[in-house]
């Protein structure tokens, strides 16, 4: 390994450290800021976003705009008169007045398909809650995907025509299933589901939803009728809206923040809201034909598709919230904004989709859903893991049960295809090598002057046909496919919950073999990863092989212990490749310095016999002449 190539890793070591020990200072100042606001500003997220004055305020097609947060007071203050009044039309048809008055009675209907169990109530008449039947939490239960403490999340908000904003999550709806009906479609292919809300005592102005569930599919469909909804809607638009960020499933709630973000596709352009700091509340308001909104957590995530036609804007709000043991979350909100072409009879179709972030499921339905599946140095990565990655990985796991066997052969495969790029690495480290001895001349002899020494040592790699950058050059080739490696080990649903053997449970999680008291300084770690220790032992071995200047031996020793460090927060399926990369390199390495040394002794011992040939023939000739 030459010294450009040392330098460049300790810089890379430098900035990691520096960039640790900045981030973990601002978050322990981030964590100081009190939970207790959380709850109140938790009733902001579920309202503001419906308040008809405040999205007013905000331009068409603004971006991001962050909101002071100085005006949560009066936020509550208009969630708080919100809460007792539903307009003069809606007061006597919602669940505070029913309730209240006539004592109605909560009836809930549970459908169950071959993927999910999904649960629907008349308070609302909407979702209160959806339970995957093929995917547990970290901690063993079910994945359930909806805030039912908080419920009914999908809805309609609309201005009523005395001026006041209606949420249909706040009213009772009508239907013909009785109280917890169970319906199983594991026989009937589909099954419709109704509700209905009557404006008018007559009967004459409705809000119908109807639903449409299938046997195999994670979506079910939500048909919307309005009519004559120009009698009770003021301005001839409504939304439908998601109203809050799907559950958390992972044990490490700061590694799935990262992953949550809204939004919304237009004009062939996906349009993201990120909400990146405390105490800020982020909007966007989109105005334009919208082909779907969603969010998304680490491994799933909710997509309102309109279907009957597209959508006339979008509405995104989103914030992020300190959780206790320094957790933290993002909550967001999701709207599709829909114009009313008729106000005799509106009706519009959406898809409702609850899915895990599945490249296959999300590509299936041709409507670019899998762009939220973002990842890192985007417009690089997304090429080598969506059409190299992942199929390859997908092809060999149809033959394969165990994805730690897939990632090994990956792991050969790559380092098969790479070798001429290492083969080449390792030349350039070898002819640098040679050259060290003269090199050690040319710095000692100007080491008054470094101008001169640099023009001597560049003037010994054009006489000697070296680039110096050789041996970083296939290492930087290699960069993209790393990265690329790391988003897919650290996204994939395929990979989560996967076990390999042993100890390693989960391949979409850190291995963690036992727990320190303490926190590492600067990683903020108190686990260990076993196969992040092998890693890092198969590297002190490929460094030992290679480095060999008495200078650089401290190099051996602080690149694997500084990258085993960072890699014990690493996912197993990760650690697990670079384990066998390294320890192919190791092999190779071994295999080709052995097969370098036989042919030195062969062509040692061929030079030795010509030598005493030569001499036996000489001096037998020299014996002669005496004679």
């Amino acid at each position: 390994m030459d010294k450009k190539t040392i330098s460049a890793f300790i810089l890379i070591g430098l900035v990691l450290i520096g960039w640790l020990y900045w981030t973990s200072s601002q978050q322990q100042k981030l964590q100081q800021q009190k939970i207790a606001d959380t709850t109140g500003k938790n009733t902001v997220i579920q309202d503001t976003n419906l308040n008809k004055q405040e999205t007013q305020k905000i331009p068409a097609d603004t971006i991001t705009i962050k909101q002071d947060t100085t005006k949560t007071d009066s936020l509550k203050a208009d969630v708080s008169a919100y809460a007792s009044e539903f307009g003069n039309q809606f007061y006597n048809k919602s669940i505070k007045y029913q309730t209240e008055v006539n004592s109605v009675t909560k009836k809930n209907i549970i459908i169950e398909n071959d993927v999910a169990i999904m649960e629907f109530t008349n308070f609302g008449g909407t979702l209160e809650k959806y339970t995957t039947k093929k995917f547990n939490t970290w901690d063993g239960h079910p994945v359930q995907l909806v805030d039912w403490k908080r419920g009914k999340e999908l809805h309609l908000i609309f201005t009523s025509k005395d001026g006041k904003l209606v949420n249909t999550r706040d009213m009772v709806f009508s239907s013909g299933y009785s109280e917890w009906q169970k319906v199983n479609l594991s026989q009937d292919s589909s099954f419709i589901l109704t509700y209905i809300l009557n404006v008018d005592s007559a009967g004459t102005q409705q809000i119908k939803i109807t639903y449409s569930f299938f046997k195999n599919s994670y979506e079910f469909d939500a048909q919307y009728e309005l009519i004559n909804s120009g009698l009770f809607i003021a301005d001839a638009k409504y939304q439908l809206v998601w109203g809050s960020s799907l559950n958390l499933t992972e044990f490490r709630s700061t590694d799935e923040a990262s992953f949550e973000q809204a939004y919304a596709y237009m004009g062939e352009e996906l349009a993201d809201l990120d909400a990146e700091d405390f105490n800020q509340e982020y909007k966007a308001d989109y105005n334009g034909n919208t082909d779907y909104v969603a969010t998304r957590n680490k491994y799933f995530g909710i997509f309102l598709i309109p279907l009957s036609r597209k959508g006339d804007g979008a509405y995104l709000t989103g914030y992020k919230i300190p959780l206790k043991d320094e957790g933290l979350r993002k909550e967001y909100s999701i709207a599709l904004k829909m114009d009313i072409k008729n106000d005799k009879v509106n009706s519009d179709k959406f898809i409702i989709l609850l899915t895990p972030i599945d490249y296959n499921i999300l590509k299936s339905y041709d409507r670019e859903l899998q762009l939220v599946n973002r990842f890192p140095l985007d417009f690089i990565v997304r090429p080598i893991a969506q059409w190299f990655i992942i199929p390859f990985f997908t092809f060999l796991h149809n033959f394969i049960p165990n994805y730690g066997v897939v990632i090994i052969i990956f792991a050969l495969v790559l380092k098969i295809l790479l070798n001429p790029l290492t083969k080449k690495q390792m030349d350039s480290m070898k002819r640098l090598g040679e050259l060290s001895p003269k090199m050690t001349a040319i710095r000692e002899k100007y080491k008054d002057d470094p101008v001169k020494m640099n023009e001597q040592i560049m003037k010994m790699y054009k006489e000697e046909k070296i680039n110096p950058m050789g041996g970083c050059i296939p290492m930087l080739l290699q960069l993209p496919i790393l990265y690329a490696l790391f988003a897919v080990f650290s996204s994939t649903i395929e990979l989560r919950q996967q076990p390999f053997i042993l100890w390693i449970t989960d391949l979409a999680a850190p291995d963690v073999i036992f727990n320190l008291p303490f926190k590492i300084p600067l990683f903020g770690i108190d686990q260990v990863s076993g196969l992040a220790t092998l890693m890092g032992i198969t590297m002190f071995i490929q460094q030992k092989m290679t480095v060999t200047d008495p200078k650089q031996k401290a190099l051996v020793f602080i690149m694997p212990i500084m990258l085993t460090l960072l890699f014990f927060s690493f996912p197993a399926g990760l650690n697990l490749y670079y384990f066998t990369f390294n320890l192919l390199s190791i092999i190779q390495q071994w295999y080709e310095t052995k097969l370098k040394n036989k042919k030195n002794d062969a062509s040692n011992n061929k030079q030795g016999e010509v030598k005493n040939v030569s001499f036996t023939e000489v001096k037998n000739k020299y014996s002669k002449k005496k004679k």
